[in-house]
């Protein structure tokens, strides 16, 4: 696929130059999205704070201490597992 630009309200072809430099700064973006992937795909997976909160306070109120079994544990637990950093 040809690369072109508008210079003056004309569209021009880019050189040869001008379109490796586009077509690398793409693939750049590309490879700097794929590696945050994790991160936008955990911050949409958890709970919201007030969830959270909700879920610690009523741990805490039951057993009296946060546990490795209890629901706010387990379930932060499997977010970070099913989408591990990069």
């Amino acid at each position: 696929m040809v690369l072109h630009k508008q210079v003056n309200g004309v569209k021009v072809q880019l050189s040869d130059e001008e379109e490796a430099a586009t077509r690398a700064e793409w693939e750049a973006n590309r490879l700097a999205t794929e590696a945050i992937k994790w991160q936008r795909d955990r911050e949409n997976a958890y709970p919201s704070v007030t969830n959270q909160f909700d879920m610690i306070w009523n741990e805490l109120n039951r057993k009296g201490s946060i546990a490795i079994d209890g629901e706010w544990f387990l379930q932060i637990k499997a977010i970070k597992e099913k989408y591990p950093k990069q």
